[in-house]
């Protein structure tokens, strides 16, 4: 892309890049923008049935669904699971607990992500290995790990920094919380004792076939270390449950083998009381591993009224208010100065136009935007225009705002793609209706 694209960005827009991602993927512990006014809703939702109902209801396990008809992903389940544990970790739950509506003074709690992303290569247990690291891994540069808050209470209730003080705390909490299992690892207890970066330093060193087969084990440590600093609860945020059921060199017997490890979890002291974990579903997982939840007896995750109290649906952007707050917390987030204009170079309607092409699915409609963007940029407009059937066209191929380029160089849409559903049905739509829509249709 020329530089001149990125100079008109930062003199017509003030912005100093695209503000948008390339692809619809967010990256675990890589800041981006997030408003949570865009899911307001659901977020709380979020907090009353999986957080605070895993505290004084005992549920054990909850689903982050997202459904609609014609897709099931791009619906923001893990930015909203990344950033849930985010601010549960911000004060040990204390934000999270209150807007969820606990009265009285609440517990502490932890929570750590992972995913299942590369079952095809081990299990669930070197899931519950990466879930310990995020536990122990800062949020930001300036931030604080939740196993360093926790030594920080273990030494502020000691009155002492002393290793074997620290170190004996954590053997204790573990016979204490009814850990059954082998002996705590050592050398997390001493890296532990011995603060600073010394227990990342030492999980970092970990091979791949000590994580599949001691997972569980570095999760026993986690779980001791959170006891011996008052923290009785940890949830854990499991993404990606969908590569179970989709990835294809997961045979059978595994879906089967890793599932019957969750009912384990259930069943075993003391995970059964301090572990509540929380999954992402959708349709096409809860078709193939139905079978397999069924025959291990765990709790439902249908969406049904009957387990409502399990269950939060993402439906996806409903209404163009949603959609403007999404596009405004990326471009605010890139701007050089404050513009009057909290979606320039957007006019209103392109953003209705944006949501209907990406059907609602933010991560799509951020990915479209980004792609709407760069093509505007090319042929430097003051603004991207709504569809307006009563504007004529320049015969250059475009108005004095851009509106989408007419061939197919920028959008990447190819000679003899069908018009939009709203062309067909007699609309004379911009160009960027049906360069965007071309687009979304050619990558379904």
């Amino acid at each position: 892309m020329p530089a001149d694209v990125f100079d008109h960005m930062e003199e017509a827009w003030k912005l100093e890049k695209n503000p948008f991602p390339l692809e619809a993927i967010r990256a675990q512990r890589v800041e981006q923008p997030y408003s949570p006014t865009v899911f307001s809703q659901e977020e709380n939702a979020f907090r009353r049935k999986l957080i605070r109902g895993g505290i004084n209801g005992g549920q054990a396990i909850g689903f982050l669904w997202s459904q609609r008809l014609r897709a099931d992903t791009g619906f923001g389940k893990t930015t909203l699971m990344q950033e849930a544990a985010r601010e549960i970790n911000s004060d040990l739950g204390a934000t999270t607990l209150q807007k969820a509506g606990v009265k009285k003074s609440a517990p502490p709690i932890a929570a750590a992500f992972s995913n299942l992303n590369n079952l095809n290569a081990s299990g669930l247990y070197p899931v519950l290995f990466n879930a310990v690291v995020d536990l122990a891994t800062p949020p930001d540069a300036s931030g604080t790990s939740v196993l360093a808050k926790a030594r920080q209470r273990i030494v502020d209730e000691l009155g002492s920094d002393d290793f074997d003080a620290i170190a004996d705390r954590v053997r204790t909490s573990w016979m204490a919380i009814g850990g059954t299992g082998a002996p705590l690892r050592p050398e997390l207890i001493i890296a532990f004792a011995s603060g600073g970066n010394r227990l990342k330093s030492v999980l970092s060193e970990v091979s791949p076939t000590a994580r599949l087969r001691n997972g569980l084990q570095y999760l026993d440590f986690a779980l001791a270390v959170l006891a011996a600093a008052g923290i009785d609860h940890l949830f854990l945020m499991i993404d990606q449950l969908e590569d179970l059921a989709t990835n294809r060199s997961v045979t059978s017997p595994k879906r089967s083998r890793e599932i019957g490890r969750i009912r384990d979890l259930l069943e075993s002291v003391p995970y059964a009381s301090r572990l509540h974990m929380v999954f992402t579903f959708h349709n096409r997982a809860a078709q193939v591993l139905d079978r397999f939840w069924e025959e291990n007896r765990l709790p439902s995750f249908e969406v049904s009224p009957s387990n409502t109290s399990a269950v939060v649906v993402l439906g996806g952007i409903k209404d163009t208010d949603q959609a403007k707050e999404l596009l405004r917390v990326y471009l605010e987030d890139a701007r050089t100065e404050p513009v009057e204009d909290e979606l320039l170079p957007f006019e209103p309607g392109a953003v209705d136009v944006l949501r209907e092409v990406s059907d609602g699915r933010p991560g799509i409609l951020l990915s479209r935007a980004r792609e709407l963007v760069n093509a505007a940029a090319e042929q430097v407009p003051s603004r991207i225009l709504a569809p307006n059937p009563h504007r004529q066209v320049s015969p250059s191929g475009y108005r004095s705002g851009y509106c989408g380029p007419l061939s197919t160089r920028a959008s990447g849409v190819r000679p003899g793609r069908p018009r939009s559903r709203a062309a067909e049905n007699g609309d004379e739509l911009a160009p960027v209706v049906h360069s965007i829509t071309s687009s979304a249709t050619s990558r379904a």
